[in-house]
C-alpha cells in the first residue's frame, strides 16, 4: 500500500509549494479540483441598492463587489462539512462624492469577515453623487461560481534532467539550473537536475535532447503550487481540501457497504 508523503518547499500565508509523493495522477488532480472548487469562502452574493447616482449601473457595481476577496474565519466554521452553514454577513456602505469608493469603505457587521485588501477601487463618485447599499456575503464553493474560489492550484510532474558531460558547454546548463535554485547533483559523467519548478533547456542545447540530455519522470511524485486570494491561508486551503476528500471517500465507502448488505 502506497503511503502519501508531503515535503514543503516554500510556505507563506498567500502561497504554498510542496512535493506530493506516493499518490497517482488521479489523486493529484482530485486534490487540485477540490482546492479550487470545494473549499468554501465568503463572497458577496446579493446587493440591495438604496441610492446610486454614479456613472455605473447597479449590476456593474454588484459584479465588482462580488469579486472582492473577503477574509473567511476558518476557525469558526466547519469548512470541510458537506453542508455549509446558513450564515450571512452584511457589508454596508454610504458614500458621497467627490470621492473614490474603495473596498476598505465597506462596513461589516462581522469583524472577522471583511475585504482582504482595503485598496480595491469600486467606483468614482462626482460632486453630489451618492452611493448607498447593503451587500450580503455568504459561504459558497468555487464549483458554483468563481467568486468563491479561494485561489489557484496547479501541479507538475517531478522530473530529473540528466545531462551528459559529453554535451559541449554543459556548464551553461548547470549555471542556468543554479540560477533557478534547482537541486543539482554532479557525477563523473553527468549532471542530474531535479525540477522542483519549471526548467527549460537553453535553445542552443535542443539538438542533444533525447540522446545526451534526457528527462525522467519520478513515478507518483508531483510538485504542487497553491496560491491564495487572501480569504484563507494557503496551508489551510490544502488542509480543508484533504478533509473534504476524506469525508467524501468515507461516504462513498459507506454507500458501497449498504449495497453489499
Amino acid at each position: 500500500m502506497r503511503k502519501m508523503q508531503i515535503k514543503i518547499l516554500e510556505k507563506r500565508d498567500d502561497a504554498l509549494r510542496f512535493i506530493l509523493e506516493g499518490m497517482d495522477i488521479a489523486f493529484a488532480n482530485a486534490l487540485r479540483r477540490t482546492i479550487i472548487g470545494e473549499v468554501p469562502t465568503f463572497a458577496i452574493d446579493e446587493v440591495e441598492f438604496y441610492e446610486n447616482d454614479s456613472a455605473l449601473f447597479d449590476e456593474i457595481i454588484a459584479h465588482r463587489l462580488s469579486l472582492i476577496p473577503l477574509t473567511t474565519p476558518f476557525d469558526r466554521f466547519e469548512l470541510e462539512s458537506m453542508e455549509l452553514e446558513d450564515y450571512t454577513v452584511t457589508l454596508s456602505l454610504e458614500a458621497e462624492g467627490p470621492a473614490i469608493v474603495y473596498s476598505g469603505d465597506l462596513k461589516s457587521d462581522d469583524p472577522d469577515v471583511k475585504p482582504v485588501n482595503p485598496n480595491i477601487p469600486i467606483v468614482k463618485l462626482a460632486e453630489g453623487q451618492r452611493l448607498v447599499f447593503n451587500a450580503y456575503a455568504k459561504l459558497g464553493k468555487g464549483k458554483d461560481h468563481a467568486k468563491w474560489q479561494p485561489g489557484f492550484a496547479h501541479y507538475k510532474y517531478l522530473t530529473k534532467v540528466r545531462v551528459s558531460k559529453e554535451v559541449p558547454n554543459w556548464e551553461k546548463i548547470k549555471k542556468a539550473a543554479k540560477k533557478k535554485k534547482l537541486p543539482v547533483e554532479e557525477t563523473e559523467n553527468e549532471l542530474i537536475i531535479t525540477t522542483i519548478r519549471s526548467f527549460y533547456i537553453p535553445r542552443e542545447f535542443e539538438q542533444y535532447i533525447g540522446e545526451k540530455i534526457k528527462e525522467e519522470v519520478v513515478p507518483n511524485t508531483f510538485v504542487f503550487t497553491v496560491e491564495s486570494n487572501g480569504e484563507l491561508p494557503a496551508e489551510e486551503m490544502v488542509t480543508v481540501a484533504l478533509k473534504i476528500l476524506m469525508r467524501k471517500s468515507d461516504k462513498f465507502i459507506n454507500e458501497l457497504h449498504k449495497l453489499a448488505e
